[in-house]
């Protein structure tokens, strides 16, 4: 990409769709057209003021952009002229069907005689943008302007992230400012970027002046809703990509609370009963126009328990500040504000890394942030130093200190032992990132020996399950930290912060404690949150058994394979599940063997279907469910 986009498709597949299909057969096209702005009943070869009004109400009702529209009615003017006898003015079903083929494309509904256009409901799916028949072999000098629809257009057709953030970076300033909210073909540029499933890139998006808060106009639906609903569409798991939406600042509220409010509460099949909210006035306000009653219930359908409790935590965030913000941004260190949008759980340990984070990186100091991770195992300590680092783009090491008992483990041997000049991998790894930002990780820390304690002195002032019962203790003795008012939790946070400091301070010396900057407590998962860790590890099996079968010798080969697992009722099947296997003290371990024994079930039920295991065979479809109380793994035609 860079300064030349390239002409050519990148070869990728694209999912078939017999509406653009349609779309683009000229005779269709052409009856298309010409329906969308004639009544079947009113058209005749001489209606050009019929034509007009059409577009003048179309427009005014603002159901569709005016220059596409406009663009519309001016290739009907040359459809009219050449299409004389065409069966799109004779039969009426022939035009309702072309109608109904162009606002599909379109996402709009065909304006009917004499009324204004309504919302109608749109099918989430994006025109498919075709590359030129002939390459453009006129290169102008010096870099090409920015093009926005040529941008998107290889972007939907699979160009590399890099190639996108180059030519983003090529063209930096008020060009791509102005041009990188404007439509293609009547979306918002940044719904291709989000079809795309891909967090970084739509990060580098947002970056350059994305907008999360878009909106298709013509159906008003809003770029959260479409991040859901393409998890049915592509057949991928969007969850992660909605988080991080929700942490660049698209707002929740987009969705209508009682799909998310109780987040542990399956869903019904029709959707939720919107009611009126409140907004201070007499009376309230009425749903969004764009949740119909078909929206509702493909909601319903997609919108999974990890999306439903993303949205309803995210509406319990409190957002960060402007000053923030702004510091965040001027550090090169915004992605820190998404870290409480991703987690499970956890809001005091995300709350208060935050307001260190940002308050380490607006007073420079020479020394480094030291934070004790203090929790249970398998409450979420790992994750966050690796999805810090990600979100950073800073280098991770993680050291296991179970392992490691002398000072010469951590370090290396000194001159004149042998291997001195080799170092070691922690060792290595600080020389290679010095002056630079970087994370360290030591986990289960409380294993250490005194040895290193001392050894880890001298970095801690230049550059752990051991509190698990304090904490265990304290959360049964104030459970409001877990579930109770936002202030009331961050008020009992720094009470046990101070706690863990004195727990700490008798075990490890004074030396190492007064190095530390802050301790986060990591807190036991409440009920809901064990059931959403349940779901994110049947995601990932969904995803597993996904894959097609392979019988090939060695590591490629994979016999569980071509399945279509769904759950239904997921929340109701978490929460069973998690019931069944959290232990507190080992976390999301414990939690790991709830899905063990799906992956059992599976094995049973693809062991006893007919036949022999082969590559390319039909794909098999099962649905877990819940049946008298018990989780249960069925056909999915018996669903």
């Amino acid at each position: 990409m860079g300064e030349k986009m390239p002409e050519q498709p990148l070869g990728l597949p694209v999912r078939e769709n017999p509406i653009r299909e349609a779309m683009n057969n000229c005779s269709s096209r052409k009856r298309a057209i010409a329906a969308l702005q004639l009544d079947p009943t009113e058209a005749n070869s001489d209606d050009e003021p019929q034509l007009s009004k059409r577009y003048q109400l179309s427009r005014d009702s603002g159901y569709v952009e005016s220059k596409q529209l406009e663009d519309a009615v001016n290739a009907t003017d040359k459809a009219l002229a050449s299409t004389k006898g065409d069966g799109a003015r004779e039969s009426p079903n022939l035009s309702i069907t072309s109608t109904s083929i162009l606002a599909s494309f379109l996402g709009v509904q065909s304006v009917s005689s004499g009324a204004k256009a309504a919302v109608t409901d749109w099918d989430f799916i994006l025109p498919t943008l075709p590359y030129p028949d002939q390459p453009n072999t006129t290169e102008e000098a010096g870099p090409r302007p920015f093009d926005i629809l040529n941008l998107v257009r290889d972007i939907q057709h699979g160009a590399a992230r890099g190639d996108i953030a180059r030519y983003l970076a090529d063209h930096k300033g008020t060009t791509v400012e102005r041009g990188i909210n404007d439509s293609v073909e009547g979306f918002p540029a940044i719904f291709y970027v989000v079809a795309r499933n891909d967090e970084a890139l739509l990060r580098i998006w947002v970056a350059h002046g994305g907008d999360v808060s878009a909106v298709h106009s013509a159906s008003g639906a809003p770029l959260l809703a479409f991040a859901i609903v393409q998890s049915e569409i592509i057949q991928q798991d969007t969850t992660m990509l909605l988080a991080a939406l929700l942490g660049l600042g698209a707002p929740s509220e987009a969705v209508p609370p009682e799909f998310y409010t109780p987040y542990h509460h399956d869903l019904p099949v029709d959707g939720p009963i919107l009611k009126r909210a409140s907004n201070g006035a007499a009376g309230g306000h009425a749903p969004p126009v764009w949740c119909t009653p078909a929206t509702s219930r493909r909601l319903a359908r997609t919108a999974n328990l990890g999306q439903r409790y993303y949205l309803w935590r995210a509406a319990r965030l409190t957002q960060a500040t402007t000053r923030s913000r702004q510091v965040a941004v001027r550090k090169k260190a915004q992605a820190v504000l998404e870290i409480p949008y991703f987690l499970v759980g956890q809001t005091t340990a995300s709350d208060r890394l935050l307001h260190k984070l940002i308050s380490h990186i607006m007073i420079p100091s020479e020394r480094p942030l030291v934070l004790a991770f203090a929790g249970p195992s398998g409450h979420g300590k790992t994750e966050l130093a690796r999805r810090l680092g990600y979100l950073l783009s800073l280098d991770l090491e993680v050291v296991d200190c179970a392992i490691v008992s002398w000072e010469r483990e951590l370090f290396g041997p000194r001159h004149p032992f042998s291997g001195a000049g080799m170092g070691s991998p922690l060792n290595n790894f600080l020389a290679k990132h010095a002056d630079q930002r970087c994370i360290v990780f030591l986990d289960e820390f409380e294993k250490t020996t005194s040895d290193i304690h001392q050894a880890l002195l001298l970095p801690f002032d230049n550059a752990t399950n051991a509190l698990d019962d304090k904490i265990n203790t304290f959360c049964n003795l104030n459970t409001d930290i877990i579930s109770g008012p936002e202030s009331r939790k961050e008020q009992l946070a720094r009470k046990l912060s101070r706690s863990l400091k004195k727990e700490f301070l008798s075990r490890f010396g004074a030396p190492i404690t007064g190095r530390i900057s802050e301790f986060i407590p990591f807190l036991p998962f409440s009920e809901g949150e064990q059931a959403v860790i349940v779901h994110k590890f049947l995601q990932a099996l969904i995803s597993r058994v996904a894959a097609p079968v392979n019988l090939s010798s060695g590591s490629d080969e994979w016999l569980l394979g071509d399945i279509k697992l769904r759950i239904r009722h997921d929340a109701s099947v978490c929460m069973v599940l998690a019931k069944e296997c959290y232990i507190q003290e080992l976390g999301a371990r414990s939690l790991s063997e709830a899905v063990k024994k799906v992956e059992d079930m599976l094995v049973e039920f693809y062991l006893n279907q007919s036949g022999e295991i082969v590559e390319g065979g039909r794909v098999l479809e099962v649905v877990l469910s819940m049946d008298e109380g018990e989780v249960v793994l069925m056909p999915a035609h018996r669903s």
